[in-house]
């Protein structure tokens, strides 16, 4: 099913970039900054780099990618990884984290969806808040899509989405961004107090991301 589901997303891509390509438009290519250049310093949370062994990259299929380790004076700590792809017409698939995380051994426990408008000109953003198992170990997982025009929690609704954009604006690049925080099980509040770490950090990050690779939203 899944499959199928994706097969007819690329014949709608495909359309999509036919039709525009009919009608002479011209495809603009994205003007991405590196995600090296991503600030290491964002609203007092300090960052360092995590580089990836190069087969774990080229398993993802992203042409840039950022893995970071945040953290605040406070000792809360956030780790933040960022796969962009310049196309997904050229069979790119972005890779979801609900196939990496159980790859890992990390366990799904809750799964829910948070809006994140704060107003109504955006009252569509939705990000995915998974609390994930490893033996006694939990983590918070913040994640979403990011493109041009959207933010949105579905895998499949982002890739829905970019057939209209590659028709309006001939851009299909996008950007998976993941939060990570560790919840002390020790503590009855410890899902609350990674929540209240990953999500201002989630929130202060989106519209840098946006700037990075996209301009402003």
């Amino acid at each position: 099913m899944i499959r199928r589901k994706s097969l007819v997303l690329i014949i709608m891509l495909l359309v999509a970039y036919g039709g525009r390509t009919y009608l002479g438009a011209p495809t603009p290519v994205p003007n991405a900054r590196p995600l090296a250049a991503f600030p290491s310093e964002l609203n007092g949370w300090v960052g360092r780099d995590s580089v990836l062994p190069a087969d774990i990259v080229q398993q993802t299929g992203a042409d840039d990618y950022l893995n970071r380790y945040y953290s605040l004076p406070d000792e809360r700590v956030a780790s933040l990884y960022v796969s962009y792809y310049r196309s997904q017409r050229q069979g790119g698939a972005v890779h979801s984290p609900m196939n990496c995380l159980p790859g890992a051994g990390w366990q799904p426990l809750k799964v829910e969806r948070l809006a994140l408008a704060d107003d109504a000109s955006h009252p569509s953003r939705t990000i995915n808040k998974v609390v994930v198992a490893k033996g006694l170990d939990q983590q918070l997982v913040l994640y979403w899509y990011q493109s041009l025009n959207r933010v949105t929690a579905s895998e499949y609704l982002s890739k829905a989405y970019l057939v209209g954009d590659a028709f309006r604006s001939g851009r299909t690049d996008i950007a998976m961004v993941r939060i990570v925080t560790p919840i002390d099980i020790r503590d009855p509040q410890g899902e609350s107090a990674a929540f209240s770490a990953a999500w201002p950090f989630a929130r202060a990050i989106l519209p840098a991301i946006q700037h990075q690779l996209f301009g402003s939203l």
